[in-house]
């Protein structure tokens, strides 16, 4: 029997009791569109939709190869994000989402999902000098009087959990058709089509290597108009040596009015705004070497025209590709990070 979320419950309650509440702006009971075991997701632009799941349903936990999500169609990076629009601490924040990688990275598509109540952390020692945060499922290195390091480890679970209730879809393309097919276990709907209800701006660009700074530091960028842009994402391939001891990648965001200046996505950033930078050092760094695909957001101050960075490898990176993806009014959760 099809049951309604229980959100839909207490509305249709209230009103007939002639009580208001509050219901999220994204969680229409008339717009949103019913999910199915079988849920067909058809795209021509980036859009956004309103969804609602009558049943829990079970996702297999599967990062790569993952049987209840696939995507096809054309486009450098393409992939969704399904969100529950629940904001309280009494039910889970269900997440459910997927990217598929550039071409660089054998086009391998990379699911991830969250299925759990927010973490609740107490500070440590106390909150007017709070060192450290202990959460549950935490253990401290070398002592919890200093924690150097936190050390988590949380079960993996059997399967991802979404609970009945109301979602947010966002679908990213490149201007392409994409399609986008979930196998929703439990739910009593068996087959759906659901297309975006409205459409936000994004745009995709390659990443072109630039100047290399001897043979340990090669930088990459690329360029377009955009304005307004609200998030951009970088998908970067580097093949790194198995040998190296030392390795650092920084970002730079620029807003040129005429060409960039030599080394302009070098560490240094020169007349940009360096996003971040970060660095290992190890024996060796890469393991047994291979690709590493890097990706990561940055969140725009004003409206830059430039996005890229850099690589440092103490024995010698390779550039293999990159894409930027601009976006305006949505957040994309897609940082993936793997070794071929």
């Amino acid at each position: 029997m099809r049951r309604r979320p229980a959100l839909a419950l207490l509305a249709t309650t209230a009103a007939c009791l002639g009580v208001g509440v509050a219901v999220p702006s994204s969680a229409h009971l008339v717009a949103a569109e019913p999910l199915g075991a079988v849920t067909t997701i058809t795209a021509t632009t980036s859009g956004t939709a309103s969804l609602v799941l009558y049943d829990d349903a079970t996702v297999s936990t599967a990062i790569t190869g993952n049987p209840d999500v696939t995507i096809s169609g054309k486009g450098r990076v393409v992939g969704f994000d399904l969100a529950s629009v629940n904001t309280t601490n009494d039910l889970p924040n269900d997440e459910l989402n997927a990217v598929r990688l550039p071409a660089f990275a054998h086009s391998v598509t990379q699911v991830y999902a969250s299925s759990a109540k927010p973490q609740e952390c107490s500070d440590y020692p106390n909150s007017d000098v709070p060192v450290q945060q202990e959460c549950q499922g935490c253990t401290y290195t070398p002592s919890p009087m200093v924690p150097a390091q936190a050390n988590c480890d949380y079960a993996q679970p059997a399967q991802i959990k979404l609970h009945e209730g109301y979602y947010n879809l966002t679908v990213l393309t490149d201007g392409s058709p994409v399609r986008i097919t979930l196998h929703l276990h439990g739910v009593a709907k068996r087959k759906v089509t659901v297309h975006p209800q409205s459409s936000f701006r994004s745009l995709e660009t390659n990443l072109a290597q630039h100047e290399s700074i001897g043979s340990s530091t090669i930088t990459f960028g690329g360029s377009t108009s955009f304005p307004n842009a609200s998030q951009i994402l970088m998908f970067v391939g580097v093949k790194l040596p198995p040998n190296a001891t030392v390795f650092a990648d920084a970002g730079c965001l620029r807003s040129d009015t005429t060409a960039p200046p030599p080394y302009a996505y070098s560490p240094a950033c020169p007349g940009g705004q360096t996003t971040g930078y970060s660095y290992e050092l190890a024996t060796p760094v890469a393991g047994e070497g291979g690709v590493g695909v890097f990706g990561w957001g940055l969140v725009p101050s004003g409206s830059p025209n430039g996005v890229g960075g850099s690589f440092v490898d103490s024995s010698g990176p390779t550039y293999v590709g990159g894409v930027a993806v601009w976006s305006s009014g949505v957040n994309l959760p897609f940082y993936p990070t793997t070794t071929d």
